[in-house]
C-alpha cells in the first residue's frame, strides 16, 4: 500500500481538530490540519460546509480508530 494521505475527519471547531491533531502527534501518527486558518481568520467562514480537515496516511486510518476509541473510552474513566 502506498503512502497515501487521506481525509480522515472533518471538524466544525477549530479547537477539537487541534486537540485530536495533537494527541495523534502524541502517539507517533503524522497527521496535520487544512482548512484551519480560513476559519480562525474569517469569522463569517461556515465551517459546516467544507469545515476542518484531518489528513492522515491511508495506511493509518484503522490504527488511529482504534487508538481514538480506545483513548476515549481511557479518558472516560
Amino acid at each position: 500500500m502506498e503512502n497515501k494521505i487521506v481525509v480522515y475527519k472533518t471538524f466544525e471547531s477549530p479547537m477539537e481538530a487541534n486537540i485530536v491533531r495533537a494527541r495523534l502527534q502524541d502517539a507517533g501518527f503524522e497527521c496535520f490540519l487544512t482548512g484551519e486558518n480560513a476559519a480562525l481568520v474569517y469569522p463569517v467562514f461556515d465551517t459546516s460546509i467544507s469545515g476542518i480537515q484531518l489528513h492522515v496516511f491511508e495506511k493509518d486510518v484503522e490504527a488511529i480508530s482504534h487508538f481514538l476509541t480506545e483513548d476515549d473510552a481511557l479518558e472516560g474513566l
